[in-house]
């Protein structure tokens, strides 16, 4: 009978309650998507870099310490002379809102051209 009489109310507390939830996990959708978004652009800029140092200084060192997580390189050689690099690392981008089941998982990928 209470419940009954909330619901009955025009008080509008329970009506400010029902529309919370939803706006909550509207907003928190947004967010993982900005996130998603973001990480996937932060992640290919770093990669990146990692890849022109590599071109540019030729040793391996800078990607040993590298805070994200490790970078794969592979080299082509160019027949005259210098390779081709390409660098490739998987991240995960935290999850932010319950509606997502899993997290979402992508591979960056960075190339360029060592001409020594």
């Amino acid at each position: 009978m209470r419940i009954l009489r909330a619901f009955k109310s025009e008080l509008g507390t329970v009506e400010s309650a029902l529309v919370l939830i939803p706006t909550i996990l509207l907003f928190l959708s947004v967010l993982q998507i900005a996130a998603s978004v973001l990480g996937r652009g932060v992640a290919v800029n770093i990669v990146q870099g990692e890849v022109s140092r590599e071109a540019l200084f030729g040793s391996g060192e800078f990607l040993v310490g590298s805070k994200t997580g490790p970078i794969i390189l592979s080299r082509i050689p160019l027949p005259g002379g210098g390779a081709i690099i390409s660098g490739t690392r998987e991240s995960l981008v935290p999850k932010l809102t319950p509606l997502i089941i899993l997290q979402d998982k992508f591979t960056a990928t960075g190339i360029a051209i060592d001409e020594n």
